[in-house]
């Protein structure tokens, strides 16, 4: 009765890992979503960042509140 039961829990787990492990577009960690932002959105943020003065540029408040406005204006994956 306790090898069924082990041999069992193989199968599930094989026929369960199986298709983590051969699937070739789930991969974790994967940037690839970034390809697909709205080029208004990325430009907005480009051209922002390139108009604030060198000393605010690194500030953590100002590149959110950069973020937050052209998001607002322009839907970032929309």
């Amino acid at each position: 009765m306790k090898t069924s039961r082990i041999a069992l829990f193989a199968f599930v787990a094989i026929v369960g890992i199986g298709p983590v492990v051969g699937s070739g577009q789930a991969k974790a960690g994967s940037l690839d979503f970034l390809n697909h932002m709205n080029p208004q959105y990325t430009n907005c943020i480009a051209s922002t960042r390139a108009n604030i003065a060198p000393q605010y540029r690194d500030q953590r408040n100002v590149h959110d509140a950069i973020i937050d406005n052209c998001a607002r204006r322009f839907p970032p994956f929309g």
